[in-house]
């Protein structure tokens, strides 16, 4: 594969749609992009109000438009418009395997969640999940609370305040999350003391002992539910603080209920096994017609194993920047080489982090004497 393939191949997709910019708008213009957006709102499932957000006006101007009753900057309006439609288009033609692959590490997840309700009868237990980021640990949460529907799944950020967490946690169980800390915490108490519900939060890095804390009695002890934290390496050193220390003292309530932690880390070390199976590499990273030689699946499952590097969302770029190559789609495969290649020629942040060199890995294929050009 030359130097320059893959990026000739991404700069082919990316110009595949012209972004349009109407010198003149008619009222003909008008009506084609009218049906140009119904047909996204249809293939999309978008209401006029997700339409609305994702252009930044109001839906009152969309249900104008389509109607052929706007009266503002048509030209502006229509150049939004399309823009937006050249986006999904772009996005849609990417070959993409499934948004979701049962691995061997999603059924580690739901046995850990399966175990730590089964144990919560008097009280609600404690379990967490440790990954760096690119463990593929979000997807699989997610796709847990779906597929369950006893379960909340709350993502968090840095800047969540104790009250918010809770109001988030409200807002998933559709009832009222305004008020108080105490009056917000009350309502969720009521709401699921009673209720077999699982609840799930991700991104649980910056949680701080006190808020940890309060999840305790909250959840586990008041309203006996089952509590899963996920998160960093962080979230692992925060509960294993000393409770000599004053103010940490309640991690001994926290700890004595905490019945297990399943370190993706850890295992992704271990060179034995790693995080993922060769089976699930080639179910998350075998589709649009494109296989992976049985070396393309090793160098996958070590990058998927080296931390700092973004681990599944580092392979799933390369693999999507391979998929616009023309060599792989005349081969129909992907070998050792040509992801090394893409590496190279993306100039990945992470470059240096990954365990490769041209030298280590000679592909199925040249060694069989077959060239990708």
């Amino acid at each position: 594969m030359s130097d320059k393939d893959i990026q000739h191949g991404l700069e082919q997709d990316a110009q595949r749609i012209k972004e349009r910019i109407p010198m003149d708008v008619t009222k003909a213009t008008a009506e084609k992009t009218a049906e140009s957006l119904r047909m996204l709102m249809t293939e999309q499932n978008y209401s006029q109000a997700d339409i609305a957000r994702m252009l930044g006006i109001s839906s009152a101007v969309i249900s104008q438009f389509l109607a052929g009753k706007y009266k503002g900057n048509l030209k502006d309006l229509i150049n939004k418009i399309d823009n937006l439609i050249n986006s999904a288009d772009r996005r849609g033609r990417q070959a993409r395997g499934s948004a979701y692959v049962e691995t061997s590490i999603a059924k580690k997840i739901g046995a850990l969640i399966a175990n730590t309700d089964a144990f919560s009868s008097e009280e609600g237990k404690i379990a967490i999940i440790i990954g760096d980021s690119g463990c593929g640990k979000t997807k699989c949460l997610q796709a847990y609370a779906a597929a369950n529907r006893n379960s909340i799944y709350v993502q968090l950020d840095a800047t969540m305040h104790t009250t918010l967490i809770f109001a988030e946690m409200c807002k998933k169980l559709k009832i009222d999350s305004s008020g108080s800390l105490a009056t917000v915490t009350q309502r969720l108490i009521e709401e699921i003391q009673n209720r077999r519900i699982i609840v799930i939060i991700d991104e649980s890095s910056s949680l701080t002992v006190s808020q940890l804390d309060k999840l305790r009695q909250i959840i586990a002890v008041k309203s006996r539910c089952p509590l899963i934290l996920a998160g960093n390496a962080d979230l692992l050193k925060t509960i294993s603080l000393p409770t000599t220390k004053r103010g940490y003292e309640a991690l001994d309530q926290f700890r004595s209920r905490l019945t297990r932690i399943l370190d993706l880390n850890a295992m992704a070390g271990d060179k034995d096994g790693g995080l993922y199976t060769a089976e699930d590499i080639r179910k998350l990273y075998e589709y649009g017609g494109i296989r992976l030689t049985t070396d393309a699946v090793t160098l996958l499952r070590k990058i998927s194993r080296t931390p700092g590097t973004g681990r599944l969302r580092t392979c799933q770029h390369i693999i999507a920047a391979l998929h616009t190559a023309g060599a792989v789609t005349t081969a129909g495969r992907i070998d050792a080489k040509l992801i090394i290649a893409a590496i190279e020629q993306l100039d990945l942040p992470v470059k240096v982090r990954l365990p490769v060199t041209f030298e280590e890995t000679e592909s199925e294929d040249t060694q069989a004497g077959a060239k990708v050009a």
